[in-house]
């Protein structure tokens, strides 16, 4: 099963019918308890469960379970992706296992599509909600994320601790698996979104050093150019995306962008995705001061498509 997905939208839905909860900066993750055994698959349906050892204590007392969630990494109580870097492509036990120790993370629940064998997705969230609430009371080993009736507070409060963003859900909403409709909405905060790499910039004198990213979006069938993104880059990740991506004979954007002196691209296949924050999207479809903030193993390149 796919995750449910939210909607960018530029404002909260006001009324009754409506639930909202903080929009962590995390990854997405579906944990499934089997006779007390903990499987973990990320949004692109890969099990990832290696990579955490600390959730395997989930599982305690659960004989079948099915719960829809985030996987967060803390640094002085605040969600940091930048922390859980060092833990989404780890693959290796013992290395999990040190990081664990050192770097641990959170599963951070929101909603129940299984319990004991019954199938929840068909049943309204407010139904769903109080049964994972219920789960969590009797299983204090998970972590339920809040969900509140106030949005403009829900809002305020998100603002204030430096959150990512809100999300709001309707109270009747059904669990529609890999959908992205009107019964979940999102607004961020931060202005970050996924790219796609279709090429990558190095200095005409060290051709081989990859000294920047050039991105782009889908926007239908086109991948349309957003920028390059060079801040942020650090050797160590330069170094990875340099032997990761899959050089191309071609661009493959629609529309090429200007070449920029003294600099080569070398145009990739747009298989990898990263995340990027920035100020504003500029006139001319450009992002400003765009920093690299890290790879999104868990997204399909497919599924890029600006949000702002």
């Amino acid at each position: 099963m796919e995750p449910m997905l939210a909607t960018p939208v530029e404002a909260l839905p006001r009324g009754s019918g409506w639930r909202y909860e903080f929009k962590w900066d995390g990854v997405r993750a579906l944990v499934e308890v089997n006779a007390g055994v903990v499987r973990i698959r990320s949004r692109r349906g890969n099990e990832v469960t290696i990579a955490y050892p600390e959730l395997a204590g989930l599982g305690a007392g659960i004989d079948d379970a099915l719960v829809d969630g985030e996987i967060v990494a803390f640094d002085g109580g605040r969600p940091s992706f930048g922390l859980l870097q060092t833990r989404m492509h780890v693959r290796v036990r013992a290395q999990a296992m040190r990081l664990a120790a050192t770097t641990p993370v959170t599963f951070i629940a929101f909603d129940l599509l299984r319990l004991y064998g019954v199938n929840l997705a068909e049943r309204p969230l407010s139904e769903r909600r109080a049964t994972l609430e219920r789960m969590v009371a009797d299983h204090p080993q998970w972590t339920l994320s809040p969900l509140f009736d106030d949005g403009p507070a829900t809002e305020v409060a998100a603002r204030e601790h430096g959150l990512e963003g809100v999300v709001a859900k309707r109270d009747a909403s059904k669990y529609r698996a890999g959908a992205r409709g009107s019964d979940w909405l999102k607004i961020r905060f931060l202005h970050r979104e996924e790219f796609v790499v279709v090429g990558w910039e190095a200095d005409r004198d060290r051709p081989d050093t990859l000294s920047s990213l050039l991105v782009g979006y889908y926007d239908d069938a086109e991948l349309a150019f957003a920028g390059k993104v060079g801040s942020g880059l650090t050797q160590g990740t330069a170094s990875q995306l340099h032997n990761t991506l899959i050089r191309a004979p071609s661009s493959r954007l629609a529309r090429l962008p200007e070449a920029s002196p003294g600099r080569i691209v070398t145009w990739v296949e747009p298989t990898v995705v990263v995340e990027v924050s920035y100020t504003e999207w500029a006139p001319d479809g450009r992002l400003r001061q765009p920093v690299f903030a890290g790879l999104r193993p868990d997204k399909q390149p497919s599924e890029v498509h600006r949000d702002g």
